[in-house]
């Protein structure tokens, strides 16, 4: 079960735009796979992800209006 979050990110993005890292609560998590996009908006959405950080493998929900992004869900992976 995933928990609910929907607190504010620092996002880190490529020269391209792909979205790489977020930093949350501290601490930074690699983006290491973008699992699916809902809405298809330039300047919002939903991202699936797959994550790395200190505590290892997991799976987040994270959401983006034009420059701001928030972690909505964290699930165990």
């Amino acid at each position: 079960m995933g928990h609910l979050l929907n607190e504010p990110v620092h996002a880190e993005h490529d020269l391209a735009g792909r979205l790489t890292a977020y930093n949350w609560r501290g601490s930074r998590y690699a983006v290491d796979e973008v699992l699916k996009t809902y809405g298809s908006s330039p300047h919002g959405g939903l991202y699936r992800v797959r994550i790395t950080g200190a505590d290892g493998v997991g799976i987040a929900e994270l959401s983006r209006d034009d420059d701001r992004w928030r972690l909505r869900h964290l699930f165990s992976a």
